[in-house]
């Protein structure tokens, strides 16, 4: 159902130890059922969804999180849009008049913002991914660290206390862990569907956010971990 998890995963899952998720994994293997990763193991039919089949999923929801976040970008603002489909709509219905500068690797908010006047636009990366609909880097070490950015409005494919931010994408996770330490004010927006997964790698952990972004109440553990770390939540 996931296509992918982590031993961790697996052994809470089925109350085992590691060492029963890795015997069972190497035989899975054996059986052409998954290829094992690192961490963990992905089903032999899984792809990453694609930018098209992502963009269907929880529309409403992504709605509602995008009107919320239109409010935290303010004129003048040097802002970070992630790849995900939750932000690529978060420049849509501003005030013509804004000033922004934008960093993205998103296609699709370059696309959107490339006849933009009031957009200063810096395209993140080198190398496309049609998956992903997003650039990274290949080749050489970003240049990001050179730049002052405010905000980093990011997406994530899960999110947990204990895992944090995750992405099941390992090519776009030199860029994501980048934006992240050098950002002043990270702002994430999840829609409640992925509260409460992991994925197979952190770019972030959860105190590092300084907002959080969804689209209902969390639970209980969440709110309180919320507010013992000061984190903003708006939903």
């Amino acid at each position: 159902n996931q296509g992918e998890v982590t031993t961790e995963e697996l052994s809470e899952k089925f109350n085992v130890s590691i060492v029963t998720v890795r015997r069972d994994l190497k035989k899975l293997e054996e059986d052409n059922i998954i290829t094992k990763i690192y961490g963990g193991a992905k089903a032999k039919s899984d792809k990453l969804k694609t930018f098209e089949q992502r963009e269907n999923l929880n529309k409403n929801e992504k709605a509602h999180i995008i009107n919320l976040a239109k409010d935290l970008i303010k004129n003048g603002d040097r802002i970070f849009i992630d790849s995900g489909t939750t932000v690529e709509n978060l420049l849509n219905d501003l005030d013509k008049d804004i000033q922004l500068t934008v960093f993205t690797n998103n296609l699709s908010v370059i696309k959107k913002t490339a006849d933009m006047d009031n957009i200063s636009l810096f395209v993140v990366g080198n190398y496309y991914n049609h998956t992903s609909n997003s650039f990274t880097y290949w080749g050489r070490s970003p240049a990001l660290r050179d730049f002052n950015i405010d905000k980093a409005f990011m997406c994530t494919s899960g999110l947990t206390i204990k895992d944090g931010l995750t992405n099941k994408n390992p090519i776009e996770q030199e860029i994501k862990t980048m934006v992240c330490s050098i950002v002043d004010y990270i702002y994430l927006l999840v829609d409640d569907s992925k509260i409460g997964i992991s994925s197979l790698m952190t770019y972030a952990k959860l105190e590092d956010v300084d907002t959080l972004v969804t689209n209902k109440r969390p639970s209980e553990e969440y709110i309180e971990f919320l507010d013992k770390n000061e984190i903003d939540l708006k939903y």
